[in-house]
C-alpha cells in the first residue's frame, strides 16, 4: 500500500498508524489478534508484496514458517521464550527467519527450536 514512498490510503497517515505498523502481521501471516481487533485485521489482509527477487521471495516465506512454529510449535521452546501474542510472535519471526531458509529448518521440532535459540541470540 505505499508507492513512492508515500501511504496509498491517507494523505497523512494516522498516528496510530505510525505507532503500530500492521505490515508486521502480513509479512507474518497471521492477525493482529480476536474480533476486537478486526478493522486491523482487515488491513492485514489487504497487503500485498511485491518481490524483486526470488531470495527476497524465499525470505518472506521463511517469515510465514517461522511464525507458523513460534504459533503452533511453542511448547518446543523453553517456557517463557515464544511469545503469545500476535505481535510478539511476528516480531520474533522477523528476527529468527533465517532458520527456515532453504535448505530450511532441521528436521524435527526440537532441532528447529534450538535452532530457533542459537539464532535469537545471535
Amino acid at each position: 500500500m505505499l508507492s513512492c514512498g508515500q501511504c496509498t490510503i491517507y494523505s497523512q497517515r494516522p498516528q496510530t498508524c505510525l505507532d503500530y505498523d500492521c505490515r508486521v502481521f502480513a509479512a507474518a501471516g497471521i492477525e493482529a489478534g480476536g474480533a476486537d481487533k478486526a478493522v486491523i485485521n482487515r488491513r492485514v489482509h489487504e497487503w500485498r508484496f511485491r518481490f524483486s527477487s526470488d531470495a527476497d521471495r524465499q525470505a518472506h516465506a521463511a517469515i510465514r514458517a517461522a511464525a507458523a512454529f513460534l504459533r503452533d510449535g511453542y511448547e518446543h521452546l523453553p517456557a517463557g521464550f515464544a511469545p503469545r501474542s500476535p505481535l510478539g510472535i511476528a516480531a520474533l519471526a522477523l528476527r529468527v527467519y533465517p532458520v527456515f531458509l532453504a535448505p530450511g529448518p532441521p528436521g524435527n521440532e526440537a532441532d528447529t527450536a534450538r535452532a530457533i535459540l542459537e539464532e535469537a541470540r545471535t
